[in-house]
């Protein structure tokens, strides 16, 4: 057969292929099929992804705290031992965030010390680090327990240790950038601002960034024109000990939400208040995967020496979030929470802080042995309960069948 003639055929039978392919799809539109656009063709569109938000409260190290990171023999701190039942959930998530409110201003900045003036030794950075965390804020009315120097030397331990912070600065040119950081290939901007009573205490009003809420919305616009696809506002706010949100904080949380935060993660209050999903209407988009915004008015204490039941129970917030496959947006998917208690065992006449997943700390109760002291027994039913009831919102999240199952008994 000749080149020219075997090249004929074969045209030929091509535009037999497509006419075939042709008749074909007009049968399927006929059935109700819709085809789709060149652009957004199945072989071309990416699935929809995912990543993991883990929250949590206050981290705070009282004087029993540093009484029990001492070793005597190394003359150092170490607080890994309060993590260790945790890490293995916070280490799970793609971003984890904390807000931590102690200075590491170092031992020769007036030594380590609790309340009222915080000053916790720099080894904390780095265990929080290892525990899994990715970024804290350091937007509170303790940063500035060590003065301005504090604050500075503050953020030099957690450059150390590779944690990204919010919501305080060196300088004033440090204040005006907006962090941005990159999860799975979300582009995340995150500002952490503190309760303005705080102004009176001697650090420089850039130091820290205070709650304004003009400038927090100017700020969530200038996050997103900075190439940010995700805004997640830190705040310091509320009332200490009180169960519930006050005004101010659902007001400024609506405004702040209307006016394009996706995420609020608040603390203060030392104790839980309530999360909730908020819907916003929105007509730009007929998806309506960017309708859902989430607000965490308190998370209650991560960790810290106070003895009520309730400034011992906090949770793990876990938020899901989406990643349009289409478009690359990232839209609020699911929060739910795993309970946690501080256990605050004496050992030596110290105490000993942990923090426990509750349903692991239950297991361990019903299991009988001396893990935990009187005082514990009779928290952590009292506690599991109270979480259930702070939360009715969201979803309870359990832990995998084996999880935790090889932790000592002692």
């Amino acid at each position: 057969m000749s080149s020219r003639l075997f090249v004929a055929i074969s045209a030929l039978l091509l535009s037999i292929a497509v006419l075939l392919q042709g008749c074909i799809a007009c049968n399927g539109r006929e059935q109700g099929e819709t085809p789709q656009p060149e652009h957004v063709q199945a072989d071309h569109i990416q699935a929809d992804w995912e990543f993991t938000i883990i929250s949590v409260g206050d981290i705070m190290i009282h004087d029993a705290q540093l009484r029990a990171g001492w070793d005597a023999a190394t003359k150092t701190h170490d607080f890994s031992f309060m993590f260790e039942h945790v890490a293995p959930i916070l280490r799970e998530a793609d971003l984890v965030i904390g807000n931590l409110e102690t200075p590491l201003a170092g031992k020769d900045n007036n030594g380590y010390s609790g309340y009222p003036m915080f000053n916790a030794p720099e080894i904390l950075a780095k265990n929080l680090k290892d525990a899994g965390f990715t970024l804290v804020s350091t937007a509170n009315n303790h940063m500035r327990d060590r003065k301005f120097r504090g604050v500075c030397t503050t953020l030099d331990h957690l450059d150390a240790a590779g944690l990204l912070h919010a919501g305080s600065f060196r300088t004033r040119e440090a204040q005006e950038a907006i962090l941005i950081t990159s999860v799975k290939g979300v582009r995340i901007g995150v500002i952490g601002a503190t309760y303005s009573d705080t102004k009176v205490l001697p650090v420089p009003e850039f130091a820290l960034y205070y709650i304004d809420e003009e400038r927090l919305l100017a700020d969530i616009k200038k996050v997103r024109q900075d190439g940010a696809q995700y805004a997640i506002l830190m705040l310091h706010w509320g009332d200490e000990y009180k169960a519930k949100p006050n005004q101010a904080q659902t007001r400024l949380a609506k405004t702040l939400l209307e006016g394009g935060a996706d995420l609020i993660l608040g603390n203060h209050p030392h104790v839980l208040q309530r999360g909730e999903t908020v819907l916003l209407p929105n007509e730009e988009r007929a998806s309506g995967k960017d309708q859902m915004r989430f607000v965490m008015y308190s998370h209650g204490n991560f960790v810290a020496n106070q003895i009520e039941m309730e400034t011992l129970t906090s949770i793990l917030l876990k938020l899901t979030i989406g990643v349009d496959g289409a478009t690359g947006e990232p839209y609020f998917k699911s929060a739910g929470y795993f309970p946690i208690y501080t256990q605050r065992r004496n050992t030596q006449g110290g105490y000993r802080h942990t923090i426990w997943p509750l349903e692991l700390a239950l297991d361990k109760l019903r299991a009988g042995g001396k893990v935990f002291n009187s005082v514990d027994r009779a928290n952590i039913p009292k506690a599991w309960d109270h979480v259930l009831k702070s939360l009715p919102e969201l979803e309870l999240l359990m832990l995998p069948e084996d999880f935790g199952r090889d932790v000592s008994a002692e």
